[in-house]
């Protein structure tokens, strides 16, 4: 059988990098495809390729057997080349069967709402929404769903090939699971899937084939049969990644470094009270939109409360404002990096500094000596190459992102860190080093507290973790009771008799 598309020695260069370099890549009929690779390998721009955003390549690209190469997103389209990338395309304001004919040949120039209803039902269907009302507004649907609309929007334009670029990186289980589904189906009625992911256990999950990207050089594709996680990874890397999540302190002794009390965030059903402890990672688990995230902002003044106390040492507050609890020591990493993470505009240096402009200021005149030295300082603890501390944070990738994301808030010496999401669309080399970061800093005596819906993150991390759904708190879940089975059962459905007897148990 003969590949439906098929690029033979790719290569594209932006000034002095060399982004892609000899790259082969093919897929056939109804194969599901893994595209892997660290940040930087040069996924984005082979993606980008292949759906028609950059032309600017050497080296041949054949659809159907025949030659040819994509001038616009629109003409790969026409061709039977669609993209679902990260950032959604559709409107809010607008209902979902809208949504889905909004462009594109297959939009009627003139059509009643109820003439776009019936229409839109067989391509919601396919995607696994056929429950879902057409006439809602997409702001009204979750997260999830409305990824699940864009790639409805996407088949009615009835693509031979779809690419999927992290679909998942911003869902949790469930909606992770919806996706999921959603691929084999495609896969099933004889769509070809690129499927672009950091979560190696959903590659292995859906794909047929995978294809590594390693430094801009492509590997051959290998079945998903004759691999494994932990060969994958060293496919990936160059080298073997002995362990990606550190060992675990058993106990967290002494008095609590703060207490949580009466919490009650914008967002939740009822308070919430707990203790964090010098020295212990401890996770916050849930699904998007149960509350873990909103508890994490809420403790680092970054989001509204409506009661509640921090018993931290000497005072007794609860901060209304991030300026509030930087001044008390207490970090704060959001789960979008790019929106209110980091200004990705100005220079790497200026981006760890900012957190403590007071300490390497005098008079209110910024001493470049006493920034540059805390800035390579901080650099060299999260291995982010110094040489490039006057570049753009914008031209780092991800996993760097995130380490300057993070490793900016050394600068005030904080004794809790909160992170949301600490490792979302992040490879998984840089994963390894960010979980060890966090563990040294633990280890160190600041206390860390991570939200996160990766199900592997939340139970191979933390040294405690503690369950939300649906706005509340559930019930905490100590490391010698932990396990992914129990920590899915007590977010996604924790009051069914299943979960009753394991929590007993």
């Amino acid at each position: 059988m003969e590949p439906l598309l098929e690029l033979s020695n790719i290569n594209r260069s932006f000034s002095a990098i060399d982004a892609l370099r000899s790259v082969d890549f093919s897929i056939f009929p109804g194969e599901v495809m893994g595209l892997v690779g660290e940040n930087g390998a040069g996924k984005s721009t082979l993606v980008k390729i292949i759906s028609g955003f950059d032309n600017e390549y050497t080296g041949s690209l054949k659809l159907n057997n025949k030659e040819t190469r994509f001038s616009s997103p629109g003409k790969a389209e026409k061709m039977g080349i669609a993209i679902a990338q990260q950032e959604l395309s559709l409107i809010p304001t607008m209902s979902v069967a809208e949504n889905i004919f909004l462009t594109g040949d297959v939009a009627p120039v003139f059509a009643t709402k109820t003439a776009l209803v019936m229409k839109a039902k067989d391509y919601l269907s396919e995607v696994g929404l056929d429950y879902l009302d057409p006439y809602l507004l997409v702001d009204r649907l979750s997260v999830g769903e409305q990824h699940l609309v864009e790639v409805a929007r996407l088949i009615a334009h009835d693509p031979q090939i779809l690419i999927l670029d992290e679909p998942t990186a911003a869902l949790g289980e469930s909606d992770s699971i919806r996706i999921l589904d959603m691929v084999k189906r495609l896969s099933d009625r004889g769509k070809s899937i690129i499927y672009v992911s950091h979560r190696l256990d959903e590659i292995f999950k859906i794909c047929d084939r995978i294809t590594v990207l390693r430094d801009g050089k492509s590997i051959d594709a290998l079945p998903i049969s004759e691999l494994d996680v932990n060969g994958l990874v060293e496919i990936m890397l160059g080298r073997e990644l002995k362990n990606m999540f550190p060992s675990r302190n058993k106990k967290v002794k002494g008095e609590p470094l703060i207490k949580i009390k009466n919490l009650w965030p914008d967002g939740l059903l009822q308070p919430v009270e707990f203790e964090i402890y010098a020295g212990e990672i401890l996770g916050l688990a849930g699904q998007l939109g149960s509350g873990s995230g909103e508890v994490l902002a809420a403790i680092a003044g970054a989001h509204k409360s409506r009661s509640g106390t921090l018993e931290f040492g000497d005072l007794v507050f609860l901060p209304r404002s991030p300026k509030e609890a930087i001044e008390a020591k207490i970090a704060y990493c959001s789960e979008d990096r790019k929106y209110d993470g980091l200004f990705l505009g100005r220079p790497i240096i200026e981006n760890i500094s900012s957190p403590s402009l007071k300490s390497i200021s005098k008079f209110g005149v910024r001493s470049t000596r006493a920034e540059k030295e805390l800035s390579q300082d901080i650099s060299a603890k999260f291995t982010v190459d110094a040489s490039r501390l006057t570049s753009e944070a914008g031209v780092l990738s991800g996993g760097n992102q995130q380490k300057v994301a993070l490793g900016k808030w050394l600068s005030i010496n904080p004794k809790i860190i909160l992170v949301n999401e600490p490792t979302r669309g992040v490879d998984v080399g840089a994963r390894a080093e960010i979980y060890q970061k966090l563990r040294d800093l633990a280890e160190q005596g600041s206390a860390i507290v991570i939200a996160s819906t990766d199900i592997q993150e939340i139970t191979n991390l933390p040294d405690r973790v503690i369950s939300f759904y649906r706005g509340a708190m559930i019930n905490e879940i100590k490391l010698e009771d932990m396990s992914a089975i129990k920590i899915l059962s007590s977010i996604t459905d924790p009051y069914s008799e299943t979960s009753m007897q394991k929590e007993e148990n």
